[in-house]
């Protein structure tokens, strides 16, 4: 206790420390190092402390851990025996049974059974990392656009609260069951699994996919990378080249030589916000454009305007994309017969 003590003192301490955050490792045999590093505004630099961490639960909690199991031994009697088993598999078995604090998000059995396919090209061991979060962080605490600081690099678990669904999401994925709390940290159960690939921006991950080749062309000709690259949080409706190509290609080219035009389309696409799938309802969304995206969500799935959802719930660390089979224009752009793009105003 007296070393992390110590170490929060000093950080708390220097004046000129902006903010810090951890770089977290597990070491194997119940060790975790935590880096911390300490962001010197004006300077350029950084400070790094490294501590390894030996238990350091919240204060009101000290006096039941003895009479409380440990993480992996509430998991096992939530039934969550699928997870336990790939926690031993991948060797972290020793990471759950450390002092902690740990948050772990629980998937269900039934949860890792209907996992989707893009979970087969995720590493188990990644998938289990991208459970675990820093912290004990009980359900009074979980607030909206909340981010948490997850084991695997990189990596960060944004909460999301949707009370128009009574949803409570963690990377898009319902919170079904809360605040079992074990020795050394709480489990909240989960009814689908996190297995996303991404960790970067809206702009960086969609400039790496070939799916979205016209839409990052498109992007940067418009001058909003670094927009769409910035803190958000965002969502957007992406989309895909197959989308782009139901388009006469000369709507195309004259997008990318009427820069004020393309923006406002692509502005179209953009919501502020995080709106995963679980918190999405019948009704309007506001675009950073200004104009209002219609969602209707039927037994064909969820649609925006004439567009489908076509892949749902990418999270990125700025917010979450979705794909849609088709471009959205907004209602003032119109394209005439020789495909001249004009804005119509209003008086």
């Amino acid at each position: 206790m007296k070393a992390i003590v110590a170490l929060v003192f000093v950080v708390v301490g220097i004046q000129h420390v902006s903010y810090c955050y951890p770089d977290i490792e597990y070491l194997g045999n119940g060790t975790v190092l935590q880096r911390f590093l300490n962001f010197v505004p004006g300077t350029g630099e950084t400070e790094h402390t490294i501590a390894s961490l030996t238990g350091q639960l919240p204060p009101e909690w000290q006096n039941v851990t003895s009479k409380r199991s440990n993480l992996l031994e509430i998991a096992k009697k939530l039934n969550l025996t699928t997870l336990v088993e790939a926690v031993i598999k991948v060797g972290l078995g020793g990471l759950l049974n450390h002092e902690g604090p740990f948050t772990l998000f629980g998937p269900t059995n039934e949860a890792f059974e209907k996992a989707p396919d893009a979970c087969k090209y995720v590493p188990l061991k990644s998938i289990v990392k991208y459970h675990i979060a820093l912290g004990a962080h009980k359900k009074n605490e979980l607030k909206n656009n909340l981010l948490l600081r997850s084991f695997l690099p990189g990596h960060t678990l944004r909460i999301n609260i949707y009370p128009q669904t009574k949803s409570v999401t963690v990377s898009g994925k319902h919170i079904t069951g809360t605040d079992n709390v074990a020795s050394n940290g709480v489990v909240h159960v989960l009814s689908e699994v996190i297995c996303s690939n991404f960790k970067g921006s809206t702009a960086y991950e969609l400039s790496r996919c070939k799916a979205y080749s016209i839409l990052n062309d498109l992007i940067k000709k418009a001058g909003l990378y670094s927009a769409l690259d910035g803190d958000g949080p965002f969502t957007v409706f992406a989309p895909t080249d197959k989308a782009f190509a139901k388009l006469s290609p000369d709507v195309i080219d004259h997008l990318k030589n009427n820069v004020t035009a393309l923006k406002e389309v692509l502005l179209y696409h953009v919501v502020p916000d995080v709106w995963y799938s679980a918190g999405l309802t019948n009704g309007q969304l506001k675009t950073l454009q200004g104009q209002n995206l219609s969602v209707s969500i039927n037994e064909g799935g969820v649609h925006i305007n004439d567009a489908s959802v076509i892949f749902a719930d990418a999270a990125v660390s700025n917010g979450v994309v979705h794909s849609i089979d088709t471009v959205l224009i907004p209602k003032l752009i119109r394209f005439n017969r020789v495909f001249r793009v004009t804005i119509v105003t209003t008086a």
